[in-house]
């Protein structure tokens, strides 16, 4: 009898086990035939691959991009170094455009702003392919958009509108301060007009790692400063304050060397100009962090 029993379990074990597969094969096939649908309404209106330049102008200010040596570069200024992976984004965003909806029966282009485009994108490949694309007005959360050559009027996400940078803020590489603490640093050199102070002691450190350990460089005041221009700065070698630290890098263990060149007082009279040695960047830096970075409170042991 008990064996019976066990018998009828194992069976309905089985039902429900086969019942579950049944409907697990079910729903991987609804959703294959549901993404394949999807896939084969996706409405294209841009499929280029392998940019080499690109543009896009708001009708007031136009940026430029080249690819050289497989880095993107401003045309206009090809020392500015540029965050690689947002103007790869944005060049993507614009070559590769699925559109929400194409109108089947549009009026007038004017009619959707686009005799008069809000913004015009140009597409170059690598095999010289190019193509140019319209967006005009909003349409909702969207905006209508058409490609050259074409007459086809289609709205498309404001994703790609909202990418399009027109401040170098969003799209420069900007330098890397690394982590300096009071554990980490070493030792400082002060260099000030041709004298050179050396900080080594615990407490003198511990002072100006206050400093080194809170700086940032974000407020970008010059993206290429060229040599002529580092007077305007007061960052030319007659006038600039070095400051060398010498820190253990977390990482490797090893020592590494940190230095930035501090101009004059910017016009507001709160923020030193600063530069990273070997960069072309000039950054505001607050008076008071830069204070910390290179005094201490007591008597200065000189070199």
């Amino acid at each position: 009898m008990r064996q019976k029993k066990t018998m009828v379990i194992l069976i309905l074990i089985l039902a429900v086990l086969a019942a579950i597969y049944g409907g697990l094969k079910a729903w991987g096939k609804k959703t294959a035939e549901k993404e394949a649908g999807a896939a084969a309404e996706k409405i294209t209106v841009t499929d280029l691959k392998n940019l080499s330049s690109f543009s896009y102008s708001n009708g007031q200010e136009t940026m430029s991009f080249i690819k050289e040596e497989g880095i993107w570069k401003l045309e206009d200024d090809k020392e500015i170094r540029l965050n690689q992976s947002t103007v790869e984004s944005i060049g993507e965003a614009a070559a590769s455009l699925a559109a929400v909806r194409e109108l089947k029966e549009p009026d007038d282009l004017e009619d959707y702003g686009l005799t008069k485009p809000s913004y015009t994108i140009g597409l170059t490949t690598e095999d010289g392919d190019k193509e140019t694309l319209y967006v005009g007005d909003a349409a909702g959360e969207d905006y209508y958009a058409m490609a050259e050559g074409t007459q086809k009027v289609y709205t498309i996400s404001s994703s790609l509108v909202s990418s399009l940078q027109f401040d170098l803020s969003g799209l420069a590489q900007l330098d890397v301060v690394p982590a300096i603490s009071s554990g980490s640093l070493k030792k400082v050199k002060i260099t000030e007009n041709g004298e050179t102070t050396t900080y080594k002691e615990e407490d003198e450190l511990a002072e100006l790692a206050g400093g080194f350990g809170v700086l940032t460089l974000t407020e970008c005041a010059d993206y290429h400063v060229t040599d002529e221009e580092l007077s305007t700065y007061g960052l030319d070698e007659a006038r600039r304050v070095t400051a060398e630290a010498t820190y253990k890098d977390a990482q490797s263990g090893e020592k590494e060397t940190f230095t930035v060149y501090i101009g004059k007082m910017s016009e507001d009279g709160t923020s030193r100009y600063v530069m990273v040695k070997d960069s072309k960047m000039a950054y505001k830096v607050s008076q008071d962090v830069v204070a910390n970075m290179i005094t201490v409170s007591r008597e200065d042991a000189k070199e």
